[in-house]
């Protein structure tokens, strides 16, 4: 099979294998390569056809494509989709003796796609590490806190607790915990799951046993995967508030795993202090060991996280650009990320560079900004106790729905600077109780750190 019918053929290729070398951060890969047949007859598609289909080949084909594809677009001069095509038939080039340094190149590859199974079947992210994750005043503790965890899991700040709002980085420093303890402690056993994904196969589980023997079988299988472990990372652990039969289990995992010295971290959008249906044995538990917040980072913190990340996706911005995301997106890191790719993959597109007048045409910022009104204000707070909105404008007396009622007439005040008379006929009560209400609550969050960071997060969630 001649795979060159003319010399612009053979050009072609010599200057797809040199490009692609230039682009791989191991060129070795690209050796593999070296003996294919390249056949060019489909304007639209490239097919390399090879003998085997080995390693070297499949790092190229699932990791490294598009590499691949731009490295001809650039020999060629226009675009074309690569096939892989593997014939035992074909008789390759004589391979070329790798030298020592390829070989360490290849084993060192081989490692990093262990390495990343390895993670992937912990349940862990290989982009949520510490060497990834911005540290600012705002997360200066848990930072420290998680850092000497991975150096000594179970020895100490055993259960860690981390709190705070959504999209703040909790995820990221929780399994950035799991990572650096694969690294320290390879043959130690790492979960990491969420609450919600725990309850539901908990009661799949449940619900699908025919008999006492087959309960007794399918529970041992469920909670040998949650405590035949090292370190057990439980995320939105406040999603098991209420859900009696999870709450259990969770209490009877947690009483297994501490008292076998094994380490556990939780993560919540609450704090402690906010969990007022959880029962006290668990909430107790809970408590055993230390509680962290990361709080809403600062503008240059946010500035510095979406600097990085845009360093990690290979389109850098500059401080210019970073510091307006970071200002139009103040609240929540992963809006804050997803506004760069949003921006970014549109300015890649067009071909242009992200400045910030580009930034407002592609998010259409100007034309988003939120006008606050008194009914968000309720709604938010409504959701956030996970009660009805009816019940808030009544009489009702439940405590979650007292809850929700005096925040929202404290932020109403607050956010909105409504008078007293308005307030009490929104809230359908008279002058003195909105007066009262508003009062007792803004001298409360003087004192009371819960109380403050949940009038905090609720504003920050009316502003989204």
């Amino acid at each position: 099979m001649n795979s060159f019918q003319n010399k612009k053929e053979q050009e072609t290729w010599d200057n797809f294998i040199a490009i692609l070398k230039e682009k791989l951060p191991m060129p070795v890969w690209v050796e593999s390569l070296e003996p294919a047949i390249p056949i060019f007859e489909n304007i639209d598609e490239i097919f390399l056809i090879k003998s085997n289909q080995n390693f070297a080949i499949n790092f190229l084909q699932h990791k490294h494509l598009k590499e691949v594809e731009e490295a001809f677009f650039e020999a060629c001069g226009f675009k074309r989709a690569v096939r892989f095509i593997f014939d035992e038939n074909v008789k390759p080039k004589k391979k070329q003796k790798l030298t020592t340094n390829q070989k360490e190149h290849i084993q060192t590859a081989q490692k990093m796609e262990n390495l990343a199974q390895m993670h992937s079947f912990c349940g862990l992210n290989l982009k949520y590490t510490f060497e990834n994750f911005v540290e600012g005043e705002n997360s200066k503790f848990p930072y420290r806190i998680a850092q000497m965890i991975a150096e000594a899991p179970g020895q100490k700040y055993n259960p860690f607790f981390i709190s705070g709002s959504v999209g703040l980085g909790k995820t990221h420093l929780m399994q950035a915990i799991g990572h650096k303890i694969l690294k320290n402690f390879p043959n130690l056993k790492i979960r990491y799951t969420k609450a919600e994904e725990f309850g539901n196969k908990l009661i799949e589980t449940l619900n699908t046993c025919k008999n006492a023997s087959d309960l007794n079988e399918k529970m041992k299988k469920f909670r040998d995967m949650h405590r035949n472990v090292d370190v057990l990372l439980i995320d939105d652990i406040q999603w098991i508030e209420g859900k009696k039969r999870t709450e259990e289990e969770i209490f009877n995992t947690f009483d297994a795993l501490y008292h076998a010295g094994k380490q556990i971290v939780f993560a919540s959008d609450r704090p402690l202090s906010a969990f007022e249906l959880i029962p006290d044995r668990l909430k107790s538990r809970f408590e055993w060991g230390i509680e962290a917040n990361i709080t809403i980072p600062s503008l240059e913190t946010r500035a510095q996280i979406v600097k990085r990340h845009s360093i990690l996706s290979n389109f850098p911005i500059n401080d210019d650009v970073a510091l307006f995301l970071a200002q139009e997106f103040s609240t929540n890191i992963r809006e804050l990320e997803g506004a760069y790719n949003k921006a970014s993959a549109l300015a890649s597109i067009e071909g242009v560079e992200l400045s910030i007048d580009k930034v407002k045409e592609f998010l259409e910022l100007d034309s988003k900004k939120k006008k606050i009104t008194i009914d968000n204000v309720i709604d938010t707070c409504c959701k956030y106790f996970n009660v009805e909105k009816e019940d808030v404008l009544s009489c009702a007396r439940a405590k979650e729905v007292v809850n929700a009622r005096k925040y929202a007439i404290y932020l109403s005040r607050e956010m909105l600077e409504l008078s007293y008379p308005v307030l009490a006929k929104e809230f359908k009560k008279n002058h003195t109780t909105i007066m009262y209400q508003y009062d007792k609550l803004k001298d409360e969050i003087k004192t009371n750190k819960a109380m403050r960071l949940i009038s905090e997060e609720l504003g920050e969630l009316i502003k989204r």
